[in-house]
């Protein structure tokens, strides 16, 4: 076939160069976690040995229990929330657990927000009712009259004050009375024994109640503490309010909040009795709930992983205040990467762009802390559709941004012999033994081991603080909450005076915020935000600002828009010659040396440093292959290491300033070392673009047969070249499990001299490839291919590909036949939407390969590099190089 040039990843080409070299050895935490849901907790020793030894197997390090609502008629082995036989349950986890050297973490509650049966309703989450009236009147009305409030919460509310307000009108008078209601907000998918209210988080005595059954159930039962204390996501609804507002806010703003109520409730943008309303709950938040939950959870040994998005709050505070900040990624990024697979109707978008993502790595790298977590992947497609291929790029975008603790949402307790598909978990993604994927999970997990080992080294090394425009953001009162408008009719009011810091909102709330980050990004930088708190403690050091946990940073953007008034300007008093004002491409590399890769588009990156030289984490989540040089990184380095995750192939690379020599194709990614050290234990290889001198299609004759699979498929298949299962009738149509394609092929002598790469094409959905018997590689994602050079021979050659596909087709084929197995209570079952679904309708999914297989050979040394049309390539090390026809 005609000869063109392909690009290849570097590390990738263990046949052209490889030296055989150890990773860093993982820390526990290097391993991915995931959360653990506990349906009715209806758990027991046998079901708790299988799950655990399941996930060790695969390679998952940490399991979060998070209890939740049971399985219909299985009532009578629910064990009720941190009663003696839950907390003995418990107990049992930790013992099998450290003998899989799997970590132990526990939501502080069950389902989310927390709450539960010990929450009364004095210290139940708190809204505020005003009741608003214009009265007619010759003598000004009395403080002391109450307005009647609604009649449904007269239960609940008690009367705060009334003030008067004088009109334009005579005799006209503005009467507004205030009350402290409760909103009866109920835990969300309670487990048994944690149903009940949910909790006033601005409230320090209800939280130290509500811990406090905590301590009286680990200290009664001397059950030991769990590695880690978990809180999901604030999903607290209409709490705008807590008893001790007035008093708070005259303690904190120096002046009441009583005399402003007008101006609150009716003010426009820029108001300043309504920004200070909102600062005061971020503090009562942070100070009540965060700081003296973090204090109590460390005075037993415990440390704190937690969720701020959704708050009231400033986010960067909340996440300073733990040990290890969580983010969420929800709905999947559309990121074009070529051969990965898209699934139109069946996807949400993505609201955790690059901007929401750095709000909890930026929190931890402004701080010292060494992790950030991650709830990855909720609802990244349907249930049963999701493939490994489709969880890396969203977790290569988390990389990105500074995320290096995944944790999957998750894993359901299941018990082994339950019928299929066992217990699940109303949102995706299913990382469980049950789902076909389990099979084919452990390179993925070993893939994340392997980048967060890495990630997990060294020291951050963005290169600028960004502050974070929170009182620009509390000015702007903004559209009443979809919520609360149904109850305007009461005139209770203060519908829009939250302003919670959600996921789905946030491109609404702080649209040039937005833009200014990925302005910086796109000019090459790397950031992290700062929040006022934190901006209090940064000094400068070296030339560089230094922050609370020890960090450095080149300087401080303050992003266009932002008001820069005496607060802040006192923050900055100190630290001129490090300000930004806007996103100043000339002010910036005044200050720090751009990366020009991070200007591709595409091709996202994050950078660490160590004691010897810089870590690089690069991704192309772009549709097109490019080449990027490394003699243009913005660190000095005189060699560079390159290891490669999929794989874990380890290679040197050589310093040739005008040449490409890191290539990657659309979808994958790599790790650099660099170091200044002139000599190192390892021999350099040769790498980069070479020649392809010849490409064989494997035409076949093919024959596909199963493995594992229900129902089971006794036919054997003789096809020309491979075809999916769903063109071969009803029994392979409908089966979940794995079909082994085999053929032969024959090489001349010069063939099997050569570096081969063999190219599977269309997989759906991963596939363990084996030559002459030899296992050669797993291709779970984009762009599917492998090296097979060591495994070929002159002569006749043997092929066997075992590819496994998804749960679809089979769950279809149990709702078409009326199987019911959907048993489980509260929600049950919905789709991305959160309608109740059946998958009876869906059309019949792709499984296995389509088409034939490529080998693509190239000549065991590496030709001269390319130059890329007629321009010098000195002018281009700065640029992605695509070249055509790969």
């Amino acid at each position: 076939m005609k000869t063109k040039y392909i690009l290849l990843l570097i590390a990738m080409m263990t046949a052209i160069g490889t030296t055989a070299q150890t990773w860093p050895s993982p820390k526990p935490e290097a391993r991915p976690g995931t959360r653990w849901w506990w349906l009715g907790s209806a758990v027991d020793h046998q079901g708790l040995e299988w799950n655990l030894g399941e996930y060790a197997r695969v390679g998952i390090g940490a399991v979060e229990i998070t209890p939740l609502y049971g399985v219909k008629g299985n009532e009578a082995h629910e064990l009720p929330f941190l009663s003696p036989q839950w907390m003995a349950a418990l107990r049992d986890v930790q013992q099998i657990a450290a003998a899989h050297h799997i970590e132990v973490d526990m939501n502080c509650g069950t389902g989310w927000p927390f709450g539960g049966p010990e929450v009364t309703i004095d210290e139940a989450a708190c809204k505020a009712v005003f009741v608003d009236s214009m009265i007619t009147s010759d003598k000004r009305p009395s403080d002391q009259h109450r307005l009647a409030v609604p009649a449904k919460e007269r239960p609940y509310a008690q009367w705060q004050c009334t003030r008067v307000y004088p009109t334009s009108q005579p005799r006209q008078w503005r009467v507004i009375s205030v009350y402290a209601s409760r909103t009866r907000q109920k835990v969300k998918r309670a487990a048994p024994g944690g149903e009940g209210l949910v909790i006033d988080h601005f409230d320090r005595q209800a939280v130290a109640h509500y811990l406090n059954r905590f301590t009286q159930a680990f200290e009664y039962t001397k059950t030991p503490y769990p590695h880690t204390f978990f809180n999901d996501s604030y999903e607290v609804y209409k709490a705008n309010w807590t008893p001790s507002l007035f008093d708070e806010f005259l303690k904190r703003r120096g002046y009441d909040l009583r005399d402003h109520l007008p101006e609150l409730l009716d003010g426009g943008d820029g108001n300043k009795a309504l920004h200070d309303y909102r600062e005061t709950l971020s503090d009562l938040l942070y100070e009540n709930f965060t700081q003296q939950w973090v204090a109590w959870a460390h005075r037993n040994g415990v440390s704190v992983r937690n969720q701020a998005h959704g708050s009231p709050a400033n986010l960067l505070d909340l996440y300073a205040a733990v040990d290890i900040p969580e983010i969420e990624g929800f709905g999947r990024s559309e990121f074009g990467i070529r051969g990965l697979r898209r699934d139109p109707g069946m996807t949400l978008r993505n609201y955790s762009d690059v901007s929401m993502l750095k709000y909890a790595s930026s929190a931890a790298h402004v701080m010292g802390k060494p992790l950030t977590s991650s709830e990855t992947l909720t609802w990244l497609t349907e249930h049963f559709r999701t493939s490994l291929s489709q969880m890396k790029p969203d977790i290569d975008l988390m990389f990105s941004c500074g995320i290096n603790h995944i944790f999957f949402h998750g894993s359901c307790y299941t018990p082994e012999h339950d019928p299929w598909p066992g217990w699940k978990f109303y949102a995706s993604v299913d990382m469980s033994p049950t789902n076909s994927i389990w099979r084919d999970a452990p390179f993925l997990m070993q893939y994340i081991e392997r980048c967060q080992s890495f990630l997990q080294m060294g020291q951050p090394d963005n290169d600028f603080l960004v502050y974070l425009p929170v009182h620009d953001m509390w000015r702007i009162r903004g559209p009443r909450n979809d919520d609360a408008k149904s109850e305007s009719k009461d005139r209770s009011g203060g519908e829009d005076l939250l302003m919670q810091f959600d996921i789905h909102t946030m491109d609404e709330k702080c649209p040039q915020f937005i833009r200014s980050i990925l302005r910086i990004d796109s000019l090459g930088y790397d950031c992290d935000y700062i929040s006022d708190r934190q901006l209090a403690q940064v000094k400068v050091d070296g030339g560089q600002l230094v922050t609370p946990g020890g960090t450095r940073y080149r300087g401080i953007i303050i992003p266009t828009g932002t008001t820069v008034d005496d607060r802040l300007q006192s923050l900055l008093q100190n630290l001129t010659p490090y300000i930004i004002y806007g996103e100043d491409r000339q002010a910036m590399a005044h200050l720090a040396k751009p990366e020009p890769w991070r200007m591709n588009p595409g091709v996202r990156m994050i950078r660490r440093k160590t004691d010897d030289g810089y870590i690089y984490f690069v991704v192309n989540l772009s549709p097109r292959d490019c080449c990027l040089n490394a003699a243009c990184l913005s660190v000095p380095t005189q060699h560079i290491v390159c290891y490669n995750p999929m794989t874990g192939d380890v290679n040197r690379l050589p310093m040739v300033a005008d040449a490409p020599v890191v290539c990657l194709q659309s979808g994958e990614s790599i790790i650099l070392q660099t170091g200044t050290a002139a000599d190192r234990p390892l021999s350099t290889g040769q790498y980069g673009m070479t020649l392809e001198t010849e490409t064989l299609p494997l035409d076949g004759p093919w024959t596909l047969s199963f493995i594992d699979e229900t129902p089971r498929v006794s036919e054997t298949y003789t096809m020309p070249t491979p075809q999916t299962w769903e063109t071969l009738g009803e029994s392979a149509s409908v089966t979940m499990g794995t079909g082994v394609y085999e053929t032969a092929f024959c090489l001349t002598r010069k063939q099997a001299a050569q570096a081969c790469i063999i190219s599977l094409g269309k997989v759906y959905e991963s596939a363990r490839v084996y030559i002459n018997g030899k296992f050669i590689g797993c291709a779970w994602a984009a762009p599917f291919q492998l090296d097979c050079r060591d495994a070929l021979r002159k002569g006749k050659n043997t092929l066997r590909i075992e590819v496994t596909n998804l749960p679809a087709n089979r769950i279809r084929d149990l709702d078409r036949r009326g199987v019911e197995w959907r048993k489980f209570k509260e929600i049950n079952f919905v789709d991305i939407n959160y309608k109740k679904t059946r998958y009876d309708g869906w059309q019949l999914m792709r499984s296995g390969l389509q088409g034939a297989p490529l080998l693509h050979f190239y000549p065991q040394t590496p030709s001269a590099w390319p130059s890329v049309g007629a321009t010098n390539n000195k002018k281009l090390n700065y640029r992605m190089w695509e070249v055509k026809g790969s």
